[in-house]
């Protein structure tokens, strides 16, 4: 299987324009209508699940469509990729990552040269497929995913970490890439919250695995607080990586 949290992945960098999955699902790609406590997951690991404090009745319709959408086209990976039935290729493909491209980025990490993983295109394919009016991928905080200003916090969409507020099952969070006042502005990771406790966050993301293979799945990451602000570690390349906020799910809106 392959390894998530490994220390030797390189950080995640955006990929470059023309590598995004530009093309919207078709229909059929739409998830069945089915909860995530229904919806079995491939690798063996509960569903995701909304967490104790925010009960799936209570969750807005659109929160448990992307629980569900996790549901279906996580956990895969490009050694053993998981198409879910009816479908035609698995989210990896969907978000335009082939081995080919596993092997070019561990080639470029080889050569030390800058390396992108795939968390970005990864959200971009899940965005897709909720049917959202705004697509962002690595940079979703300051750009779309065609790497044009304004992104989710020029729109209104994001919220800042204040040690206060919290993010909910299905909102998009931005990790720094590090921690502390040094970090600020930076980004290191993005992924989606499925379920959170005090020191247990389960989020659904790309980015995994050691290249060339790169995974997209839902993982506990544990996290600790600092000034009441969350940090966790990074599936991309196993380090601590402050939360530095979250795209609001509630504010965006489908299409379809």
């Amino acid at each position: 299987m392959p390894l998530d949290d490994d220390p030797n992945q390189p950080q995640e960098t955006p990929s470059g324009d023309g590598e995004q999955a530009t093309a919207p699902p078709d229909g059929s790609e739409q998830p069945a209508a089915q909860s995530a406590a229904d919806q079995p997951a491939a690798d063996g690991n509960p569903p995701a699940q909304p967490s104790a404090d925010q009960p799936a009745q209570q969750l807005s319709a659109g929160r448990q469509n992307m629980l569900d959408l996790i549901n279906k086209w996580m956990p895969t990976s490009l050694s053993q990729p998981m198409i879910p039935d009816g479908e035609t290729q698995d989210l990896m493909a969907m978000a335009g990552w082939t081995t080919a491209r596993g092997q070019q980025s561990k080639q470029d990490k080889d050569d030390h040269k800058p390396v992108a993983t795939s968390c970005g295109d990864i959200l971009s394919a899940m965005l897709r497929l909720w049917r959202s009016n705004f697509v962002g991928a690595f940079m979703i905080r300051d750009r779309d995913s065609q790497n044009h200003p304004p992104g989710a916090k020029g729109l209104g969409y994001y919220v800042e970490a204040d040690g206060v507020q919290s993010p909910k099952p299905g909102d998009i969070i931005v990790l720094r890439n590090g921690f502390g006042s040094g970090s600020a502005g930076s980004v290191g990771h993005v992924g989606i919250l499925v379920e959170a406790s005090a020191d247990v966050w389960r989020t659904a993301d790309g980015g995994g695995g050691a290249l060339p293979d790169q995974t997209a799945k839902v993982t506990d990451r544990t996290v600790r607080l600092e000034n009441n602000i969350p940090i966790l570690k990074s599936p991309t390349d196993g380090k601590e990586k402050q939360l530095d906020g979250w795209v609001d799910l509630d504010k965006l809106q489908q299409t379809g």
